[in-house]
């Protein structure tokens, strides 16, 4: 867990009291402001550059709310005013992840609440009794964000407005209750705890709901995983070459596997250190079983240097890994015997570090009760193949009202977030009778509990130094700089959104900005980010949002994790994109919230570009590009397959994001026999083109071409980043291109902050 950086003293009543001053304030409209139009020229930004913050004036006065002098909330809420005694690590109110509380003034700039959530931060240090108060991301709703700076086309839907209709609980009512629920959640997500879940197993790998164990595998089998590399004996360093060659860091908390020869319940679980990627399973009462299974982590946790480098460092919980390498595994893992490795043919990433969790076409193959049309089941045939994606940040999930990177689901969908814990038998619809509908209330009961422990996570704080001063001016600039003012004569469509900003899309985070009603109309929607742009103006690789086409979408609404039941109600849960649901609302990518964004390098959807410093200059990106590795071992130069380097000597202060080496467009460069490029040409070549057109318009057609991971000359291609494949385009975001570098400098010094 990410701890604070030092013990608080005070409750977090200071943090709500400023995050949630308006609760039960109804629909009162907000002041007048002038949070839009042409506010960056009156407010003083240069053309040339960034300025002072002292230049710029705050429009509006902060909402106060309608709290009673007694602490409690107008609505009825019973929450405890005035600071609690105790309210620390001895507290019995205090939960983990813990920032300190401490109230910015209400014009400050460099304030951020590293994600999370704000209904976990109102009940830090608070009785369990407490009635929680409105959800922030609920109130993102048509008509929200009119005339402000801030823009909302996305909203939030309930899909438990009737919890007996959906068979799952509703919303938590006390901060108890999500307490307890938020602690079954980080049980049933942390390797190797009493209750953990694992891939395609539920919780109950050994139930005929999950194939009776058929994406789990013995110990015995894991330890012979070094044989299969071309050791004559078992390496010394056999758990770090595990975490090195399938790019799985190591956590904090113990997660142990039995050596050869010993007895799990013996040894306290085993001598052996599995990486967050895997769990070593038990019983509900605590026995090892010696079996291991594959954990959400593989795609969900990377990792930035190590703990002893500094606080929040090491294993970076719930950031999305660029590190991992599934397919590498699987292909080890095949020839001794894990029936699940049959999935190595589906090759469902070509890169390391990118994976296809969200392809939800496949997924959506099985309806629930009814089946599709012919028009429906033609076009889910039809969809073609999402290549690979970069996996979105936990932490900015209590900040937004949709999930994935083109906004499919709402975030009140918790099923979809457990599609790949589900006992496997619970994938195949309605097809399989109750089979199918155990492994579906396994989904029902587990969901909503994962999901209210996800959304409490923060994000780390920027380890380095800060040049505060220059990011005062990048908070000014990410607030107010109008990206399309006509001086700035930007080529790129103007989405007229917001006031044209940074912030129009991503949120407001500075306490200056987000109390003011011109860019939000409630201060509690500090850091939400809500706006699909349409992909004319956001302009990135299309593959995944085309690929998700209205067949998917309808289908998707008879699936079990479209919450068929919801269907037609004014809370369709089912996915968003679907015309009768999105309305006007032009087909994109969904910006995300950016707390913590130093730490979740490569950028855009689909891991592309390696630092923030290229997001914001598109001239300066590079067609194919490898990030550095861990050097290996001496005595291992050569026998070894190492992941990517995370240590701090490789992260790129300067341009925040990884170091990199760029590849020249050669023969024979990348994964072969994938054509890559034209030689002395940055264009794509005619078969490559062609073999696009396949992979865009058949589902399940991406192994054409290319065989099996067999070599180590292949593993280490997988490394390389070639913008060229399908799918891997780093081309977008290009309305900042109209932005002078120091105004980059600025922007990007300020993003460390969050």
């Amino acid at each position: 867990m990410l701890r604070s950086q030092r013990t608080a003293s005070r409750c977090s009543f200071a943090l709500s009291t400023l995050l949630l001053p308006a609760l039960g304030c109804g629909d009162t409209p907000p002041a007048e402001s002038t949070g839009t139009g042409e506010v960056v020229t009156t407010g003083g930004v240069s053309e040339g550059g960034a300025t002072t913050d002292e230049s710029v004036p705050t429009t509006g006065e902060p909402t106060s709310g309608d709290s009673s002098s007694d602490g409690s909330s107008s609505d009825g809420s019973s929450s405890t005013g005035g600071e609690v005694e105790g309210c620390d690590e001895s507290s019995p109110y205090y939960v983990e992840p813990y920032f300190d509380p401490t109230p910015p003034a209400p014009d400050e700039l460099l304030w951020s609440s590293h994600g999370g959530w704000a209904l976990w931060d109102f009940c830090q240090c608070k009785p369990d009794d407490t009635v929680l108060p409105e959800d922030p991301r609920s109130m993102v709703q048509p008509g929200v964000s009119d005339g402000r700076a801030v823009a909302f086309n996305a909203f939030w839907k309930d899909c438990h407005v009737d919890p007996a209709l959906v068979q799952e609980v509703g919303a938590a009512k006390t901060c108890g209750e999500l307490r307890a629920r938020a602690k079954r959640g980080r049980a049933l997500l942390t390797p190797s705890e009493i209750g953990t879940g694992a891939l395609f197993s539920g919780t109950e790998p050994q139930d005929i709901s999950a194939g009776f164990g058929i994406a789990t595998f013995p110990a015995t089998q894991y330890n012979k995983l070094w044989q299969i590399w071309g050791f004559q004996s078992r390496p010394d360093n056999f758990d770090e070459l595990v975490s090195q060659r399938y790019g799985a860091p190591f956590g904090a908390t113990p997660n142990p596997y039995p050596l050869p020869g010993e007895d799990p319940n013996l040894t306290n679980g085993g001598s052996g250190r599995l990486p967050q990627f895997f769990t070593h399973l038990r019983e509900p009462d605590g026995t090892w079983t010696g079996k291991i299974g594959i954990t959400c982590q593989g795609c969900h946790s990377g990792s930035i240097g190590a703990p002893e480098d500094g606080p929040g460092l090491g294993l970076m919980l719930g950031s999305g890994s660029p590190l991992a390498d599934h397919n590498l595994f699987l292909r080890d893992m095949l020839p001794l015997g894990y029936l699940a490795s049959a999935a190595t043919i589906a090759n469902l990433n070509r890169t390391r570090g990118v994976n296809n969790a969200s392809d939800v076409n496949l997924a959506f193959l099985f309806p629930d009760e009814e089946w599709y049309d012919f028009q429906t089941l033609w076009g889910l045939l039809t969809s073609g193949s999402t290549a690979g994606m970069n996996t979105p940040s936990w932490w900015n999930m209590g900040h937004r009202a949709l999930k994935f990177v083109d906004g499919t689901f709402p975030m009140d969908a918790p099923r979809v977030d457990m599609v790949f814990y589900t006992p496997f038998f619970g994938l195949f619809g309605g097809i399989l009778g109750e089979l199918s509908e155990s492994g579906q209330d396994w989904m029902r009961q587990h969901g909503p509990d994962a999901n209210d422990w996800i959304v409490t996570l923060k994000a780390p704080k920027y380890p380095f130094p800060i040049d505060e001063q220059l990011a005062r001016d990048g908070a000014i600039l990410f607030h107010l700089l109008d990206l399309w003012a006509p001086a700035r004569n930007n080529p790129i469509k103007n989405p007229k959104a917001g006031n044209g900003s940074c912030s129009s899309c991503h949120g407001a985070y500075a306490p200056r900005f987000f109390n003011d009603p011109g860019w939000l109309a409630r201060p509690e929607l500090e850091g939400v980010a809500s706006y699909i742009t349409p992909l004319d103006v956001i302009g990135t690789d299309p593959v995944r949002m085309e690929t998700n086409n209205e067949a998917v979408q309808v289908a998707g609404a008879k699936n079990f994790f479209g919450y068929p039941e919801t269907a037609g109600t004014d809370q369709d849960c089912g996915p968003q994109n679907r015309e009768d649901l999105r309305g006007d609302r032009e087909l994109g990518y969904l910006a995300p919230p950016l707390h913590g964004v130093w730490a979740t390098a490569p950028y855009f959807h689909n891991g592309s570009v390696p630092n923030v410093w290229e997001v914001l200059k598109p001239a300066e990106r590079k067609n194919i590009w490898l990030r550095l590795s861990t050097p290996p071992r001496p005595d291992q130069a050569g026998d070894v397959v190492m992941g990517y380097d995370t240590s701090l000597t490789a992260y790129d202060t300067e341009r925040v994001g990884w170091y990199y080496q760029e590849i020249a467009c050669e023969a024979g460069v990348g994964v072969t026999p994938y054509i890559n490029c034209t030689p002395g040409s940055d264009n794509d070549p005619l078969l490559q083109l062609l073999l696009s057109t396949l992979y865009s318009n058949f589902v399940g057609v991406w192994n054409i071409l290319y065989p099996p991971i067999l070599t180590e000359e292949q593993m280490e291609e997988r490394k390389i980043y070639n913008t060229h494949m399908h799918g891997q385009g780093n081309e977008g975001h290009e309305f900042t291109a109209v932005l002078t570098d120091d105004e980059r400098l600025a922007i990007l010094e300020y993003l460390k902050t969050l």
